[in-house]
């Protein structure tokens, strides 16, 4: 039997109303939560009282039909906002443009022009045993520009209804769309020590 949607509900029908209609197939309630937040945010979903929420462009009375197509232009529209630049990787039922969400202020820019500008041949540094603080500062130089990344997206996502733990997931989710990871290298060997 198909449950009956309003535009005035508690948010947990709007989760599954989301999750039913709106979203994509491996999008969990618990990432479903945090966009409906975010959406709050962009004055889309508005609070009535401390339980209920309404979809801001509706009547209470609209039916189910008229709802999800309300609904669905709506997050066309807001998709093509500058703050509603997530959106696209969260929404199942069409394949909208999706935005990077690497801007020319994630500092990824800078990182790069510094390694091209130190010419051809890289520092040359001993290989010798690495303490485990040469292992966490060479991790760390790693991971660098995916933290200033997440910093900048999360930022950008944060608002009244969306803390910083909920605009990570929403970037987690968003990075899983995009990232893929890389192919595994073939072991060689690169040199041989002779035993006599």
């Amino acid at each position: 039997m198909e449950k009956n949607y309003s535009s005035r509900m508690v948010m947990s029908d709007w989760i599954r109303y989301f999750i039913e209609f709106i979203v994509s197939d491996d999008l969990k309630e618990e990432v479903t939560e945090p966009l409906l937040r975010h959406l709050a945010d962009l004055g889309a979903l508005v609070s009535v009282d401390n339980n209920f929420w309404q979809w801001k462009s509706c009547d209470s009375s609209v039916e189910s039909k008229k709802l999800i197509s309300r609904v669905q232009s709506d997050l066309e529209l807001l998709n093509g906002t500058e703050p509603g630049f997530a959106l696209a990787y969260f929404i199942g039922y069409k394949d909208l443009n999706r935005k990077s969400f690497l801007t020319k202020t994630d500092g990824l820019d800078s990182i790069n022009a510094n390694h091209k500008g130190k010419g051809l041949t890289p520092e040359v540094k001993p290989a010798s045993n690495l303490s485990n603080l040469q292992i966490v500062k060479k991790v760390g130089k790693q991971l660098q520009p995916f933290l200033q990344v997440e910093e900048s997206v999360v930022s950008r996502l944060i608002g009244k209804y969306t803390d910083k733990q909920d605009a990570q997931k929403l970037f987690h989710y968003m990075f899983g769309k995009v990232g893929s990871k890389a192919e595994p290298r073939v072991w060689e060997q690169l040199s041989r020590k002779r035993h006599r």
